[in-house]
């Protein structure tokens, strides 16, 4: 009996440069060799499963050290070109840029990449390998985010898959382990093989595959729901507190949407995948209006590791309700660092924003906010403020609970929530409380004489009810963050 797991690809394209290869020259490995399979389990554990023995995974390679059989999906060749300065370049000059190609292969988000060993796996290596494939972040480069599962069935090769040694009209040579498989020789970088003047790594050999023409048809496997959310690790050189995390949120929305608009104006069209149907990239990301939208454009939270005085911004959830297209998400992907520098006037050499440090995005995972952000998701019945909540309405002649009272049941009736129960974390005081005063409450390009009132609430509904609740001003830019109150 065989051993298989199947792949997607949810953002609809794969990147990987075959081993002898330039990426200048556009090409786009296809099927993934043996070898970066491998490579690719290794990593996992090295990133994602670290308590896994060394010798387990031993083991399991040794078992997976022959060639396998792929199926692939239909799949359109495509490359984006990018002109970066070199040493030569100077800055508001023309010329001295160098041209760089982006290869990448078209895969529809809803078909699956098949990969089957001849290789018949005991009940510990199965358990090992059906993880090590659930936690696969990506297969290639970081773009190629995709989604692998172990197979219960054992589907037997045909004349369309892709087979080592077989006759067909389409060809390919794949890098793939020699026997016996040495984890060592998988675990070589790329600086080290050509330290040692080599072209291909130590312990590989090429593998000759052939396939036949496609099929016309072929099995429909499990649909992927589309990708509504994204999350990044936030790693700053200095702690960023919570309170400033508006500023992250502001910067990293004002760069995708200045990549989208960019897009836009080079007249790409939207992926066909896109919530809404929008023509352009970035409508459903953007977005305006407030509750005229119900709400559903993009939510920048930056998630911090408590409520608690000098907690840190630990992740950042960008959370698009109606999902999020091919488009939106790759430029989300490629963003790798932010910070708070601002451009001067004239000679200025400029400034940067005082609590907003230099940080590293690192992704995370892409999916649905089940997935990405479970600490948002409840059910609960009772929820409480992890970011102050903003009033929207002005209070007239009202006591102060009956105002919040009025704007929470508003801005929950907005995201179809039943009303709920209003309390405050602080009972002494008025808006804002001292808790919320040690927020920054106002966006990066205003002035402090926009700062929000702000307090911290405890909301508690009749019956469950699912998140995320993100109510009140700036509930777009990490404010009004509610999560399941454990008390």
């Amino acid at each position: 009996m065989g051993t298989a797991i199947a792949i997607r690809f949810p953002l609809g394209r794969y990147h990987a440069t075959p081993w002898d290869r330039s990426v200048n020259e556009g090409a786009a490995e296809w099927p993934p060799s043996p070898w970066r399979l491998l490579r690719a389990l290794i990593a996992t554990w090295y990133t994602r499963w670290p308590d896994l023995p060394a010798p387990v995974l031993d083991r399991l390679l040794e078992a997976l050290d022959g060639p396998p059989s792929y199926r692939t999906p239909p799949a359109r060749p495509a490359h984006t070109r990018h002109y970066l300065p070199d040493l030569s370049h100077k800055k508001g000059e023309t010329g001295g840029t160098d041209l760089t190609l982006d290869p990448f292969l078209s895969v529809a988000r809803d078909d699956d990449l098949f990969v089957r060993w001849d290789a018949d796996l005991d009940s510990e290596q199965r358990g090992v390998l059906a993880k090590l494939a659930e936690l696969l972040p990506y297969l290639g480069r970081a773009e190629s985010v995709c989604e692998a599962r172990l197979l219960d069935s054992d589907p037997v090769p045909d004349e369309a898959w892709w087979r080592p040694g077989a006759g067909g009209a389409r060809k390919a040579r794949l890098l793939a382990p020699a026997r016996p498989v040495s984890r060592a020789a998988l675990e070589m970088s790329t600086v080290d093989m050509r330290r040692n003047r080599r072209t291909v790594p130590a312990g590989s050999i090429w593998v000759s595959y052939a396939a036949g023409e496609p099929a016309t048809e072929q099995a429909v496997g499990r649909r992927v729901p589309p990708v509504e959310a994204v999350r990044f690790a936030v790693v700053p050189r200095v702690p960023m507190k919570s309170g400033n995390g508006i500023l992250l949120a502001d910067r990293v929305h004002e760069i995708v949407a200045r990549k989208l608009a960019n897009a836009g104006t080079e007249g790409s069209e939207g992926s066909p995948g896109s919530a809404g149907g929008a023509g352009c990239p970035g409508t459903e990301i953007l977005g305006s209006g407030g509750a005229a939208t119900d709400h559903h454009h993009a939510h920048w939270v930056p998630i911090a590791g408590g409520w608690e005085r000098g907690a840190s911004v630990e992740s950042l959830v960008v959370w698009v309700p109606y999902g999020l297209s091919a488009e939106d998400v790759a430029a989300l992907v490629t963003l790798r660092e932010v910070s708070g520098q601002r451009r001067g006037r004239g000679d200025d050499e400029g400034y940067e924003v005082r609590g907003f440090p230099p940080v590293e995005l690192l992704f995370q995972a892409a999916g649905s906010i089940e997935q990405v952000a479970p600490e948002l998701r409840g059910p609960a019945r009772r929820w409480r403020s992890l970011t102050p909540y903003l009033p929207v309405r002005h209070r007239k002649r009202e006591t102060l609970d009956e105002f919040l009272a009025a704007d929470v049941a508003t801005e929950l009736g907005y995201r179809d929530r039943p009303s709920a129960a209003v309390a405050r974390l602080e009972l002494a005081g008025g808006v804002p409380d001292r808790w919320a005063r040690e927020f920054r409450r106002y966006r990066l390009n205003e002035r402090m004489g926009r700062s929000r009132p702000g307090l911290g609430l405890r909301l508690e509904f009749a019956e469950e009810v699912d998140g995320p609740l993100l109510l009140g001003q700036l509930s777009h830019f990490g404010y009004g963050i509610f999560i399941p109150d454990p008390v």
